[in-house]
């Protein structure tokens, strides 16, 4: 039987998963999209370029986000919040980036490879820009891409199977 899970569990869960789910309205239309993402202090960070989801976050920023840990059917735990977006300019634009860097790359090697795991594709986790080649256009309207933060109003999280 599901248990509720405390505010550090929940924490855990947001902390430690590299996938959520983000729910949001296009238009009329609810639209469930997965995205990486870096949990800090609170706040969800990601980074999309520009389409479909920015427009829709954009015309109606308020937003759930889902995580879940599962072990198996009878063990698991699931976290839902709900939220605010909020596109990142200038230095905040930076400081998300550099958290969502910061949680989302792989360390280095010790044979010196850059990224631990390209050979199985898993440098393209995000196509978050080249850091020297990003500084220019980050959190300009018109940039490819663009760095948000969602700040969560309200949490809630369940487990099965464990505590």
């Amino acid at each position: 039987m599901p248990v509720e899970l405390s505010r550090d569990e929940i924490d855990d869960v947001l902390a430690s998963q590299p996938v959520g789910r983000l729910g949001l309205t296009d238009g009329e239309v609810p639209y469930v999209v997965p995205i990486a993402y870096a949990y800090r202090d609170g706040d969800i960070y990601a980074h999309s370029a520009q389409g479909r989801k920015l427009d829709a976050l954009r015309s109606h920023p308020e937003v759930c986000f889902e995580v879940d840990d599962v072990v198996s059917l009878d063990e698991w735990r699931s976290v839902i919040a709900w939220g605010t977006f909020e596109q990142l300019l200038g230095a905040e634009a930076r400081e998300g980036l550099d958290v969502l860097l910061a949680r989302l790359r792989p360390p280095a090697q010790a044979s010196g490879s850059e990224h631990p795991g390209a050979e199985m594709g898993m440098v393209r986790t995000l196509d978050i820009p080249r850091l020297a080649e990003a500084e220019a256009e980050l959190g300009r309207p018109n940039a490819a891409a663009a760095v948000f933060r969602l700040r969560l109003h309200t949490v809630t999280g369940r487990a099965e199977g464990r505590r």
